[in-house]
């Protein structure tokens, strides 16, 4: 079951990654990025390991970055399912 989630996890994380684009270029969203990717990138190391559940976490954290990035307002990914927050 966990590899199964995992490479829908996946598909969904690359797929927001490919179309994210940075509206406001700070600290921020730099740092939202970066760990975006970075847990991404661990995400692919413990599946190549076949370690699923962790893997399963480890992109679950990457979407969460993505996702406070959009609610934010720092970054817009075309026919995303979350919006920014007005301010």
């Amino acid at each position: 079951m966990s590899k199964q989630k995992y490479e829908l996890c996946l598909r969904l994380t690359e797929d927001a990654l490919r179309k994210l684009e940075v509206v406001e270029n700070d600290a921020v969203s730099k740092v939202f990025l970066r760990f975006a990717r970075n847990y991404y990138d661990d995400a692919k190391h413990y599946a190549s390991r076949g370690e699923y559940a962790t893997a399963l976490e480890a992109i679950a954290y990457a979407h969460g970055f993505i996702d406070a990035g959009v609610l934010a307002g720092k970054f817009l990914i075309d026919g995303y399912h979350l919006r920014s927050v007005k301010r």
